[in-house]
């Protein structure tokens, strides 16, 4: 079939035209909307409000999803423009452009560039050490992982891999009477060059997740080295490929074994060193895999003599709701089959296209460290499909197994008393006014709520009205950046940061955000808000708001989700990663276990945000982007951070902890960064509740997790706001008693999280099904 031409970018440059808003029923206007809603008998049912998405479909002409950047305008000049920035950059071979600050190869970016690089299965690290100079490579498997008990449940808390194992390393004779330059360049969403030179040559090695091969390339005169900490038993030649490369196997004191390809001549000088013959200005590759058994030889025989250099990223939707999504790889060197091997982990496998089966190479796999067994394919593209979110999962309560439910009259009148209350006495203008993007994102975001619940669900003009002006003025001051604590665009590594911590370096500002730390979870929260009052203001306001705050929201979106490398002043997906199917939030910070993410629901509250403030400009490519996202979210987060019984990723005692707590590259750790307390390790991966809380926490998992590790009398226990955020999670396990709790008399304001409204708690707990 083919493809239809892609349509061009929506022109969003007249700012003083109204923006198109797509015709859905939610966004007609509400002149004659009346003060309450119609009376209606006890228990009876009233949709508050019909959501009708238009859906994607591949006459959309959103070839790829990614083609259409959201802006490629300048950020805004209300963003100062800063210079200098307390993480210097690394010195680079070539013209860098924006700069991933929260990548999985983040360490070779800042400090001393010598912690680990997780590509899985492999890590790999710049070694300076004595007779040990060039890039090591490791891999660890299942059986090498250090367990560590929770005192108090006897469940496993943490789990981690050994790093610095030396297994191999690519190296040079060069290299050790003097110090290599090293340099990063050729900079991707997926993909990383390193080089190691000397003053004759150069070693040039491409990192890319899931690569099959580290492959090094060397230039100029120069004296190629294999090497390895464990210890290499005598080398074995394995003969030549069919192309000619020079086979070995290397087996290591530690009975592990790898396969090294090479253009040259091995010899063994020691029992940690091998060196090729020097390559007297003539190009020399050397390819290192280790072998999961001698069977595998078969299939890097097939892919010797090409590696893998990058990686673009390709996504269309289909029909019936669904969106592909495809890693393309940029191949060097010539090889049997003209292809590479790639390594994928579970949730890849789970949602391959079925025509991918054709390429896996036999039943070989290695270990990845958190994230169960990877499979190998010999190709050039791999493709997945994932099932986009329902389309009626869009602003109101959303339930998984009856979808949007709606409301009785009872309990519309409870929710409007509440209402009432809580808009009078909540000063959202003055609580916002904070130097924390984080902080006043959250303040943001309960107001946003406590709006939707009195325009849409209680349908009440004058609350609406009292409301929306709020927002409106508590907005301005961020949409003009005069709030305590400035935004800037920082021209050094490419990304808008607060100037909070800015100045002095100091990570503890506002969660390290001028660090890049945390930035889908800070501006997520904003995001969202943002669609509401633009939603709102539509319907009940003169609809103009959308026009002053519109460059706003999407620069924000733009710093941690832009969808395009066409856009040169952020970098592509900042946060999320395709490859291990979440976002990291640690940034511009070197650590021995890799990135990591405690929050797994402000993780995807984020792209749940992006989703509603497409719909609402009718950025169809954008909307399609931050589905096919959470829908991935919903696969990997379900495997890999939430655990339901039947999990096979996981060690099994690990499983009874039900969340994995801070997920890093290399560790998962039953804990948070702030407390070891159980509501506190629940509790941020629920945070915020929303309609789309359900689709990524299904039914199932919420069940085992409240039953399992007892939340009901933990909630009981606490008195503080982490006892609301567990009740209101109960909604999707027991809506009818978390509605007995948010409407009870007994109820006290001390046990709302200050991101919370009662108002909102309410709604969400009746809109599931609780009265």
């Amino acid at each position: 079939m083919e493809i239809p031409p892609p349509i061009p970018p929506r022109d969003y440059a007249s700012k003083n035209s109204p923006i198109p808003l797509p015709p859905r029923d939610y966004l007609q206007k509400a002149d004659n909307v009346p003060e309450q809603p119609p009376r209606s008998h006890p228990g009876a049912q009233q949709k508050s409000i019909q959501v009708q998405t238009q859906g994607y479909s591949s006459s959309d002409g959103l070839a790829n999803i990614f083609d259409y950047p959201i802006s490629t305008d300048p950020p805004l000049s209300s963003f100062q423009t800063s210079n200098q920035h307390p993480v210097k950059l690394p010195q680079f071979y070539d013209v860098p452009g924006p700069l991933q600050t929260n990548n999985f190869y983040g360490n070779f970016l800042v400090d001393d560039q010598n912690l680990p690089v997780w590509t899985h299965p492999y890590s790999i690290w710049k070694s300076t050490d004595d007779q040990f100079k060039g890039l090591g490579i490791s891999h660890t498997s299942a059986s090498q992982r250090v367990f560590g008990d929770d005192p108090d449940t006897g469940n496993l808390k943490y789990f981690f891999n050994p790093v610095g194992i030396c297994s191999m390393m690519l190296s040079a004779n060069e290299f050790e009477p003097q110090n290599f330059n090293f340099k990063v360049g050729d900079l991707s969403r997926f993909s990383i060059g390193l080089k190691f030179l000397t003053g004759t040559g150069e070693m040039h090695v491409n990192a890319v997740q899931g690569m099959g091969m580290i492959t090094a390339v060397y230039n100029g005169s120069i004296t190629p080295r294999v090497a390895s900490k464990v210890g290499i038993q005598p080398i074995q030649q394995l003969g030549t490929t069919s192309n000619g490369l020079q086979k070995y196997k290397f087996v290591l004191f530690d009975n592990t074994s790898w396969i090294v390809y090479t253009n040259s001549i091995l010899k063994q000088v020691s029992q940690n060193s091998v060196v090729s013959s020097p390559t007297n200005g003539q190009q020399v590759i050397v390819q290192i895999a280790k072998l999961s058994d001698d069977n595998s030889i078969q299939y890097y025989d097939k892919v010797a003599g090409s590696w893998v250099t990058g990686c673009i990223l390709e996504a269309s939707v289909i029909s019936n709701n669904r969106c592909q999504y495809t890693f393309d790889y940029s191949i060097s060197g010539s090889s049997a089959s003209n292809k590479i091997l790639q390594w994928f982990l579970p949730h890849h496998i789970d949602s391959i296209d079925p025509k991918m089966q054709d390429d896996k190479a036999g039943d070989i796999s290695l270990d990845s460290t958190c994230k169960g067994p990877m499979e190998g394919f010999i190709i050039s593209q791999f493709t997945m499909v994932e099932s986009l979110p329902p389309e009626s999962l869009m602003f109101e309560p959303w339930s998984d197994k009856s979808g949007v439910h709606g409301y009785s009259k009872y309990s519309l009148d409870i929710i409007n008393k509440v209402a009432e209350e809580e808009i009078s006495l909540f000063d959202v203008v003055n609580e916002s006014n904070t130097d924390s993007m984080y902080a006043t994102g959250k303040v943001f975001d309960k107001g946003a709520f406590l709006l939707y619940v009195v325009a849409f669900v209680l349908k009440n003009q004058n609350l609406t009205k009292i409301m929306l002006d709020k927002m409106k003025t508590a907005f301005d001051k961020f949409i003009n950046n005069r709030q305590l604590a400035p935004l800037c665009y920082d021209n050094q590594w490419k990304g808008i940061v607060s100037t909070s911590g800015l100045q002095e370096g100091n990570f503890y500002c506002d969660y390290g955000n001028c660090f890049y730390n945390d930035h889908h979870f800070h501006y997520g929260y904003h995001v969202h808000a943002a669609a509401i009052v633009a939603l709102v203001d539509h319907s009940f306001g003169d609809g103009s708001w959308i026009n002053g705050s519109k460059d706003w929201v999407e620069n924000l979106i733009r710093d941690f989700c832009n969808p395009s490398p066409k856009d040169k002043y952020f970098p592509q997906f900042r946060s999320f990663d395709f490859f291990n199917g979440h976002s990291f939030a640690n940034g511009l910070f070197a650590h021995g276990d890799g990135k990591d993410e405690e929050s797994s629901s402000e993780d995807f509250h984020a792209y749940y945000g992006i989703r509603l403030w497409s719909a609402i400009t009718g950025n169809k490519s954008l909307e399609a982007v931050s589905s096919l996202i959470l829908a991935i979210e919903k696969r990997a987060i379900g495997m890999y951070m939430y655990y339901k019984d039947d999990n096979k990723i996981m060690p099994p005692r690990f499983i009874k902890n039900r969340v994995s707590g801070i997920l890093f590259e290399n560790k998962i750790d039953h804990a948070t960064y702030f407390g070891m307390e159980k509501e506190y390790i629940h509790g941020i991966h629920m945070i915020p509740l929303t309609p789309m809380s359900n689709y990524i926490r299904d039914s199932r998992f919420v069940k085992e997790e409240w039953e399992g590790l007892q939340l009901a009398k933990l909630a009981d226990a606490i008195d503080s706001g982490w006892k609301g955020l567990l009740m209101l999670n109960c909604a999707m396990y027991d809506p009818k008693r978390s509605w007995e709790f948010f409407s009870s008399e007994k109820f006290q304001s001390r046990w709302l999280d200050n991101g919370m409204s009662r108002t909102w708690a309410l709604a969400y707990a009746a809109g599931m099904g609780g009265c």
